[in-house]
């Protein structure tokens, strides 16, 4: 019986600082990682990335609980229906009170950067002409640190507890368990966030696109973040080349333990596409990255048989 499913993407930013960290001066500074060498890589959080993904289940027509939350102070209780919310079945949640609590069967990683950070800084300026004062007035002048990168993230789902809901989660007696095609239909929606993510700060002047350009699904028998450490690339003649052995040994690694691999690349992103089908086509199914997408939505379809007969 599957017991997860891993799912491993890359998204590329052109330009922008999609999580921002505090602000030095009048600088807006980026996140980032030190290496050990010394440099420093650009990450967004795993927060900022489930509140995207929050923000995409309410575009795909989703009621989320926060409207429904009590807010006390500091102390926000939220309304612990998750057969009701999708955010609170798959991402959640803590009742301050300690007596209702439900551990997230939805896990993310934050996205981090592939490549170091360059120390590339956007200007921006608010002149006080446009407020009637004269020229001479000047006006205000801020930075913004900005990156251009290749971003990892991994989602890994705990398939027995999706839908699933213990008397200790929800303060009632028995198990609650919803029905078959309502778990599907969220598993779904996850996989349809994903696809269309984007979000962060900043996005009225820096826009950034979030949904994948390498796709990577393994549905699993154990409960491993399989694509975690598996993407690295490198950059040669203005592509991204995506290096092959590192998630080619993922996928031979856990071989044993996956029921369905499914794979999908952006056309015209990677500089050895070729090879990329090449020599992982071995691996699994290869299709472009809404094909493959759409292919796990239809694996997710059979998931819990054995539980609807």
């Amino acid at each position: 019986m599957s017991k997860a499913i891993a799912i491993g993407y890359l998204a590329k930013v052109s330009a922008g600082n999609v999580n921002a960290s505090h602000t030095e001066g009048n600088v807006v500074v980026a996140k980032k990682i030190t290496l050990g060498d010394g440099s420093t890589i650009p990450y967004v959080s795993g927060q900022a990335v489930r509140r995207m993904f929050r923000d995409r289940f309410e575009d795909l027509g989703f009621q989320l609980s926060e409207p429904f939350s009590e807010v006390d102070g500091q102390e926000v209780t939220p309304p612990v229906r998750p057969w009701e919310f999708i955010d609170e079945d798959l991402f959640g949640y803590m009742d301050p009170s300690g007596g209702r609590r439900r551990t997230s069967p939805v896990r993310v990683s934050p996205a981090i950067g592939l490549f170091p950070f360059q120390g590339d800084r956007d200007l921006g300026t608010r002149s006080f002409e446009r407020f009637g004062q004269a020229m001479s007035a000047g006006g205000n002048m801020f930075e913004t640190e900005i990156y251009a990168n290749l971003f990892k993230g991994t989602v890994l789902v705990e398939l027995d507890r999706i839908g699933v809901f213990k008397p200790m989660e929800i303060s009632e007696e028995g198990e609650r368990i919803l029905p078959v095609e309502e778990r599907r239909k969220r598993l779904q929606a996850l996989l349809d966030a994903l696809n269309l993510l984007w979000g962060g700060g900043r996005t009225a002047r820096m826009l950034a696109d979030l949904s994948p350009k390498f796709f990577a699904y393994s549905r699993l028998k154990v409960k491993h973040p399989v694509f975690l450490e598996a993407f690295e690339a490198r950059y040669e003649d203005g592509k991204y080349i995506l290096e092959i052995e590192p998630l080619k040994n993922a996928l031979e690694k856990f071989k044993e333990y996956s029921e369905k691999i499914i794979l999908g690349v952006e056309p015209g992103i990677f500089g050895n596409e070729d090879q990329i089908h090449e020599e992982l086509s071995g691996c699994g199914k290869i299709l472009s990255v809404h094909e493959a997408i759409a292919e796990a939505k239809g694996d997710v379809s059979s998931l819990w048989k054995e539980s609807s007969e």
